[in-house]
């Protein structure tokens, strides 16, 4: 694991769980790997255990724009309330999802 990636416990994730489906509603919940790379700015990148190392750092690479970056264990705790357990990454772009997120963890 990189050191630099913090781990949400499934307690946690289940929690945010409701936050995320909402922003998919909203737009502010990115889905999948493409998307995310593709966003301009993210508060939060939230990445299922099981993604390749490489990638992962990738995503930590994140950190310096000031991305908070999670490992979640398994990633569709967060994502089965948006109907996509397919997903092994989802990004909170910056604003009231993201600080609503923040309040929770």
């Amino acid at each position: 694991m990189h050191e630099d990636v913090s781990e949400l416990d499934s307690e946690a994730a289940s929690a945010l769980a409701s936050l995320v489906g909402i922003g998919c509603q909203s737009g502010d919940t990115v889905m999948g790997l493409s998307a995310v790379r593709r966003a301009r700015e993210l508060a939060f990148v939230f990445a299922d255990a099981e993604l390749a190392q490489g990638t992962l750092g990738e995503l930590s690479r994140l950190r310096s724009s000031g991305t908070r970056v999670y490992r979640v264990t398994p990633l569709r705790l967060l994502t089965a309330a948006a109907g996509r357990e397919d997903v092994l990454v989802v990004g909170i772009k910056p604003g009231s999802l993201a600080d609503g997120i923040a309040k929770k963890m």
